[in-house]
Parts: structure tokens; C-alpha cells; sequence
């Protein structure tokens, strides 16, 4: 073998100083910003930053004490039925099931959590059990029947929407007062609702990340033909993850409940939109598999800021509506394309994509 040809099979061989082939062009290494950069709670974090940072400029009252003791309930509230959502979004599913549970479990609790009812321990175990029942009935019929979830959940929303109706004789009731003031109360200056809602989501992501049951959880959502291939069956996974959405979403209600005192029977409707938008904002693939619930919290925390400094504009509820529909579909789009490899955040920031990214982001 001659000397030219020893260097070229080391070259071929791809050796530590060896060069890339003609027409290859080599890997370049990617940088710790870019990789902080493509973790969807960071770019959660980011949104929520700026929007603090510009509220002030805009409307200065919205970031006072008095404004975000006002906002940061609602917040939390959001932020706990969209945890649920994210676990049924991770398996490749959606939940249009949570208006109702929170709407049911709102009225349970208010309904017959009296002392000449159930009393208000029992009340609340009821009104998060039997949400939770139908959610494990639509996690049942959607893992061994195959149905779309879509249609599942809706139908187990109008199963929901029923029952509150026949409940409820078209009177809501009126928690009793241990539960509004649990609610309303603060602990070291801070809404207890937002301490629930922090406890709930750092619960859920040490669950998913440090337990082998959550890391194989998202391994089903991702790609549950492989899963199968292991021995992995997603049916438990499937199932537990609609039981979970319907509990989260029915403890939103009977926390809604005390914080309104007197629920409707369309109390959980405004959170049905949110709780998603929550989790796309927040990063959470809807392909499945990839999610972070510290991003659908900050999700949650960006939605409850942009309502508030929307409202210091406007009072219309449709200015409102298109307004923070706009801005929340301009973050969703910003959110899908920034997600993925950081090649595609390298793409969006150059004018011409160089053939390294190209060839990344076709795999």
C-alpha cells in the first residue's frame, strides 16, 4: 500500500483528525445557546420575559400587585387542567372533555357540599371521582376500540354536559364558605391556587423525567408501534393519561368553585381553549411523545398576563377574544417552527439555509 493511499483509507475512516469527504460537508457543533434555545420551556420562558417586560410600557397598572394577585388564580387554574391536557397531548391524543369535568366538579362541590349534604370533605372526593370516571371510560373506548379521540371526548363531554343538567335543575348552588376562603386565601403573600398549581406541575414533571413509568410514557406517545415492539403496551398509558386530564380538570372546578363562590353551568367553557393553547405554547408536540409541563405552566402564565393587558385596552369582549386569538396564534406558529433540532433555529435566523441544515431538518 502506498503512502497515498494509507492517507486516504485514514481519511476515509473518519479518524479524529480525519476530513470529511468531498461533497459532504461536516457536522458543525452546536452551540449551548442554540441548545438552551430549542428546549420548549426556554422558549416559554423567553415569551413570558418579554411579555412582563413590555406590560409595563404598555399599560403600567397591569403588572402592580394588585393586578397580578388578581391575575395569577386564574393563571393557576389554567395551568392545572392544561397539565392534564399535556399528558393526553403526549400520547397523541386531545382532550375536549375538560369543559365538562371542571363544569361537573364545580357543581358537585357547590351542590352538595352543604352541611346538611354531603358535607365538604365528601363532596370534593365525589366531584373529582366521577369526572374522573368518564375520563376513564374515554381513555377505555379509545385505546381498545381505536375511536378518535376527538370524537370520544366529545361525546363524553356531552355525557358530562348532561349529567350537570339533570343535576343541577338549572340552579348551580353556592359553595360554603371554608371553600371560598381556602380559595381566596394567600399564603406569604401568595395566591394559594398558584402554590396548587406549582405543586401539580413540579409533581407531573419529576413524574415524566425521573420515573422509568414517565420516561416510558413519553416513549409510548412518541412512537407506539415501537413501544409494542419491547413489550410496552400503550393501552395503560393511553388510558391513564384521560383518567389524569379528567381528575386535573375536575380539581380545576372545585377550585373554580370556591374562587367564584357561585359556579355556572358553563363555568368550565372559557378553559377549554387555553388549556390547549397552554400546551402548544409551551412546546408540547402534538404529534405526541415530547412534551414539558413546566412549559405548559409558563404557557398558562403568558396566556392569564396577555388577558389582563389586553383588557386594560379594551373591554369589548369580541376586541378581547380576536385580540389574544391573534397573538396566541402568531406564538403557536413561532413555537411549532422553532421546534425540533436547533438546525431549524439556525435556519430561521439566516437568510439561506446551508446544505448542513437543509440535509438535517429533510431527516
Amino acid at each position: 500500500m502506498t503512502i497515498g493511499s494509507e492517507r486516504r483509507a485514514a481519511s476515509a475512516g473518519g479518524g479524529s483528525g480525519s476530513v470529511p469527504p468531498a461533497g459532504r460537508p461536516g457536522i458543525k457543533p452546536v452551540t449551548p445557546w442554540a441548545r438552551v434555545a430549542s428546549w420548549p420551556a426556554a422558549r416559554a420562558l423567553v415569551a413570558v420575559v418579554v411579555l412582563f417586560a413590555i406590560s409595563p410600557l404598555i399599560a403600567p397598572g397591569s403588572v402592580s400587585a394588585t393586578a397580578m394577585s388578581s391575575m395569577l388564580p386564574f393563571a393557576a387554574l389554567t395551568a392545572v387542567v392544561a397539565v392534564g391536557q399535556t399528558l393526553v397531548i403526549m400520547q397523541g391524543g386531545l382532550d375536549l372533555s375538560v369543559a365538562g369535568a371542571i363544569t361537573l366538579g364545580a357543581l358537585i362541590v357547590a351542590k352538595f357540599g352543604g352541611p346538611d349534604q354531603l358535607g365538604i370533605g365528601l363532596a370534593i372526593v365525589v366531584a373529582l371521582v366521577v369526572p374522573a370516571l368518564f375520563g376513564l371510560l374515554s381513555g377505555l373506548v379509545i385505546a381498545l376500540f381505536g375511536l378518535p379521540p376527538l370524537v370520544v371526548t366529545i361525546a363524553s363531554n356531552a355525557l358530562m354536559v348532561g349529567t350537570v343538567q339533570a343535576v343541577s335543575g338549572g340552579y348551580g348552588g353556592q359553595v360554603v364558605d371554608s371553600l371560598s376562603q381556602f380559595s381566596l386565601s394567600r399564603w406569604l403573600g401568595i395566591p394559594v391556587l398558584a402554590i396548587i398549581a406549582t405543586i401539580v406541575v413540579l409533581v407531573v414533571h419529576a413524574l415524566l423525567k425521573a420515573v422509568r413509568v414517565g420516561r416510558r410514557f413519553e416513549l409510548v406517545g412518541a412512537n407506539p408501534r415501537a413501544a409494542r415492539s419491547i413489550g410496552l403496551s400503550p393501552t395503560g398509558y393511553v388510558v391513564g393519561a384521560y383518567t389524569l386530564s379528567a381528575l386535573l380538570a375536575a380539581t380545576c372546578g372545585v377550585l373554580l368553585a370556591g374562587l367564584l363562590r357561585s359556579p355556572t353551568l358553563t363555568a368550565g367553557d372559557a378553559y377549554l381553549l387555553p388549556s390547549i393553547a397552554a400546551v402548544v405554547l409551551g412546546g408540547t408536540a402534538l404529534t405526541g411523545g415530547k412534551g414539558s409541563v413546566i412549559g405548559t405552566a409558563l404557557g398558562a402564565l403568558f396566556l392569564g398576563q396577555l388577558g389582563q393587558l389586553v383588557q386594560t385596552f379594551t373591554q369589548t369582549t369580541a376586541a378581547q377574544n380576536i385580540i389574544q386569538a391573534v397573538i396566541i396564534a402568531v406564538g403557536i406558529v413561532v413555537q411549532i417552527k422553532l421546534g425540533g433540532n436547533t438546525a431549524r433555529l439556525r435556519g430561521l435566523v439566516s437568510r439561506k439555509p446551508s446544505r448542513t441544515t437543509t440535509a438535517l431538518n429533510e431527516e
